[in-house]
């Protein structure tokens, strides 16, 4: 299967003044349009710009192909290019990361010059690229997964999916996911009549995605950084343990803050927004 997009840019400026930008690295999934919350919460004086990985061809077709041809390292290093000529060359800026977007912005880090580093780094929700947040085999708990993706249909279609994740836990995938099904059409995400074959087809998209980030965290070495990190994590992210999600193996005591949400509201939740909006000032 052969993959294109729209000849778009990198680097997405949303409205705000000139000021020191806060740079917002996005893995894709969901659109950039999910940011516009975000966007007018950030102090109005920096404006925010994000990074829109699935620019990339590479990294886009990937997901798609199941062939993954670029690295971690390769990203980082567009994603350098493209800053320098905003630039951010002795600027106060802040660099952020959602989700996979952490991963491309720890490796970033490695890459710039002195007087081009950020005055500090935000992961959020992300899971640091170590083992103990990697397939090693290269496959995925699929009624793990489909926790995500519960999440990930109520922000992509809107509506709910009230699917706890202690619900699924243990379940086989089949029952699981109609279980998914049932709720989605319940909570307004998804139409009545969807079946189970149509909701798998987009659940194995979904869990391509992750199969390529994974990949590519396999391939990749974390480099130590001793900038300041925080790493903000919603009340329902990606995995239930406590700590840092692996950050204190590549950083210097990075320091752990909670907001509300889950791992894709936490993007438009005004509480998550304003603890966003303050780490970020």
């Amino acid at each position: 299967m052969t993959a294109t997009r729209p000849d778009r840019p990198l680097l997405v400026r949303t409205p705000g003044q000139a000021g020191d930008p806060v740079v917002l690295v996005h893995p894709g999934a969901i659109p950039v349009s999910h940011y516009r919350e975000l966007a007018e919460g950030v102090d109005p004086l920096r404006g925010l710009v994000i990074v829109d990985l699935e620019q990339m061809p590479a990294y886009f077709e990937a997901a798609l192909t199941r062939r993954v041809t670029t690295t971690i390292d390769e990203m980082a290093a567009d994603v350098a290019r493209a800053l320098r000529e905003l630039p951010v060359s002795g600027r106060n800026w802040v660099l952020a990361g959602w989700s996979f977007g952490g991963t491309i912005c720890h490796a970033l880090l490695g890459l710039l010059d002195e007087d081009e580093l950020p005055q500090r780094v935000l992961v959020l929700d992300a899971l640091a690229p170590v083992p103990e947040f990697t397939a090693r085999d290269g496959e995925l708990d699929p009624v793990q997964v489909l926790g995500w993706f519960a999440m990930y249909l109520a922000a992509k279609r809107g509506g709910t999916v009230d699917v706890p994740p202690e619900r699924l836990h243990g379940r086989e995938f089949e029952p699981a996911l109609a279980e998914v099904l049932d709720a989605a059409v319940a909570g307004g995400a998804l139409l009545p009549g969807t079946t189970t074959a149509g909701l798998r087809k987009v659940f194995t998209t979904y869990r391509d995605g992750l199969l390529r980030n994974n990949h590519l965290v396999l391939g990749h070495s974390p480099k130590w950084t001793d900038l300041p990190m925080v790493v903000l994590r919603p009340e329902r992210g990606l995995v239930d343990r406590p700590g840092a999600l692996g950050w204190d193996q590549v950083a210097e005591s990075p320091k752990v803050l909670r907001c509300p949400g889950d791992h894709y509201t936490m993007l438009r939740d005004p509480a998550a927004i304003r603890c966003f909006a303050e780490i970020s000032a």
